[in-house]
């Protein structure tokens, strides 16, 4: 888990960077017991419980000013376990996003990448949450919460990732995040993208089933976009809603109208 006293000597007399043996012993003791992400009273319950808390958060700071333990956010750390990476995250930035908040499952372009459905770098982890709308920056990346009603957060699992249980958005659910919350024409273009490209690892099924507990705005949507990927839909909106008057609108620009989905939808986004 940690270097050996030797390299760890001569990089800490390299680096001006002290860490003794005792706080060695700490930081293996705090990821043993709570993986790499720990708050401050894990800490003190690793350090002694009977150390006053003045003293303990004296040691976090000495710790933090070495780099051995980076501040999430309040109460909040992340321990370095390797020196070759001092000062930056060791740990995958997704496992930083569900400790900075449990009540979250990972989602959008997050997800998509993996899944292995986005292959580009990414400068910011985007979760769902029923909590507040919150951003968090630490070190070079942004983690962004998005706030949704306590009836649609559902549609996610829990996967393993160093060591860690993080929550997941379904690759259904993830598509109907980004159309969700998201009305650009970017963000349209990628579902769509998405739902063409890797149709055959898509369960439609289940993405229907998730369509039918939001709105009909969002059931148009979704139906449009089947459409344009070649998915049946015929079970998806019933005869008394697309006798409905009301309309919607798939993004901002639009200069067409669907009248079986009575959306007004950009024309660019269809093939």
């Amino acid at each position: 888990m940690f270097t050996d006293n030797s390299v760890l000597g001569n990089y800490m007399d390299s680096k001006k960077t002290i860490l003794s043996q005792k706080d060695l012993a700490l930081l293996e003791a705090v990821v043993l017991r709570h993986g790499k992400t720990a708050s401050l009273e894990q800490i003190q319950e690793a350090i002694g419980e009977n150390i006053p808390r003045g003293a303990v958060r004296k040691r976090v700071a000495q710790m933090s000013k070495a780099g051995w333990l980076i501040r999430l956010k309040k109460g909040l750390y992340l321990v370095v376990t390797d020196i070759s990476t001092l000062g930056n995250a060791d740990v995958s930035e997704l496992v930083i996003a569900q400790s900075l908040n449990a009540d979250s499952y990972i989602s959008f372009e997050s997800a998509l990448q993996y899944y292995g459905m986005f292959d580009q770098m990414l400068s910011r982890i985007d979760s769902v949450t029923t909590k507040a709308t919150r951003k968090y920056k630490v070190l070079q990346t942004t983690y962004s919460f998005s706030q949704i009603k306590q009836e649609l957060y559902f549609g996610f699992t829990e996967v393993v990732i160093n060591n860690q249980k993080v929550k997941m958005a379904d690759k259904e659910k993830t598509i109907l995040d980004m159309l969700y919350f998201r009305t650009t024409r970017y963000s349209v273009s990628m579902v769509l993208e998405k739902l063409i490209a890797y149709r055959d690892q898509f369960d439609f099924g289940k993405a229907k089933s998730y369509c039918a507990k939001y709105s009909l705005g969002m059931l148009r949507k979704m139906g449009f976009l089947f459409d344009q990927a070649g998915v049946d839909t015929t079970d998806i909106l019933s005869p008394e809603q697309t006798k409905r008057n009301s309309y919607n609108k798939l993004t901002q620009q639009t200069d067409k109208f669907n009248a079986k989905w009575r959306l007004y939808y950009d024309s660019n986004l269809t093939r």
